[in-house]
């Protein structure tokens, strides 16, 4: 009995001791730095939250585009120049919004394609210098009631909401995404104005943009990057207008590991050589609009000069 004893401890400490090796290794590696990990793995792994802040467009492939995902791959191809391995493998992982800073600190990605740095998200990661910002706008038919369009302008007259020839409120409704807080702030700014405007909850930005199509809501509010997006996609897209009015902006940059200086410093250099350039504007172009005036001065803003 005390033999079996002996062999069961001594087959534990032995356990023990791999899975300590395991993390020593893990930590060491991520120690050692992302430019570091890169080389040792030989591939470069960018994380992904499917049409979320990140301004990634998810397929069901695993595949994303996108105007962040085009950053990002900028930022594959320099870390290739800089390790001069030019095999790096570059390999796109979809993660979900509640994991995404996990999968960056873990060492699962490398780089997170985009996320609004909050003071409590830097306590777990560091962030790139932006890459743009993100705002809620609301989208309407070219048809859409005036009254309705200057509510969501902030320009709305003293006038009641009423149907014509009668007093009887007219109802309209606005569809945002079920569980955000866009749902919470447009709920509480019609409940203190007194507007009788039914507030929709949809699942995702391309149901609420076909919902504004079909004339099942008569206008949605959701980020300006995804609404663009979607209205491009969509089949009644000359139909469809996008207000001016921003209700909600943030800042976006991509997420990487925190400490890890000589990485950040590598994408903010790769960032600010694009803003730089005219290789911007393609790019911009090419996923989301042409660069307005306001757009190039908020780029040339925050590129860090050599």
């Amino acid at each position: 009995m005390r033999r079996t004893f002996s062999r069961l401890v001594v087959t534990l400490r032995g356990a023990f001791i791999l899975v300590a090796l395991c993390w020593l290794g893990l930590g060491s590696a991520l120690a050692a730095g992302t430019l570091e990990k890169l080389r040792d793995s030989r591939k470069f792994v960018i994380g992904f939250v499917p049409d979320g802040p990140d301004q990634a467009k998810g397929a069901a492939t695993g595949k994303a585009t996108g105007y962040a995902m085009a950053l990002c791959a900028k930022v594959g191809e320099a870390a290739r120049s800089e390790l001069k391995m030019p095999a790096l493998a570059v390999e796109l992982v979809q993660v979900t919004a509640a994991e995404r800073f996990d999968a960056l600190v873990q060492g699962r990605i490398d780089l997170l394609c985009g996320a609004v740095p909050t003071v409590q998200r830097r306590a777990q990661v560091d962030f790139s210098i932006p890459i743009g910002f993100v705002g809620v706008n609301a989208v309407v038919r070219s048809d859409a009631p005036v009254r309705l369009v200057q509510v969501l302008s902030g320009k709305e007259p003293p006038a009641p909401l009423v149907w014509r020839g009668t007093n009887a409120p007219e109802r309209r409704s606005i569809a945002v995404v079920g569980g955000t807080t866009v749902e919470r702030a447009l709920t509480d700014r019609l409940n203190e104005r007194r507007i009788a405007i039914e507030v929709v909850p949809v699942k995702d930005t391309a149901e609420g943009v076909q919902a504004v199509a079909d004339r099942r809501v008569t206008a949605f509010m959701d980020g300006r990057v995804l609404l663009l997006d979607a209205i491009q996609r969509s089949s009644a897209k000359s139909s469809l207008v996008l207000l001016d009015k921003v209700y909600k902006r943030e800042l976006v940059a991509l997420g990487v590991r925190r400490g890890d200086d000589e990485f950040r410093l590598m994408v903010d250099q790769t960032l600010s050589r694009i803003y730089r350039s005219g290789e911007l504007a393609t790019i911009y172009a090419t996923h989301l609009q042409p660069l307005d005036r306001a757009a190039i001065e908020f780029f040339e803003l925050v590129a860090l000069p050599e």
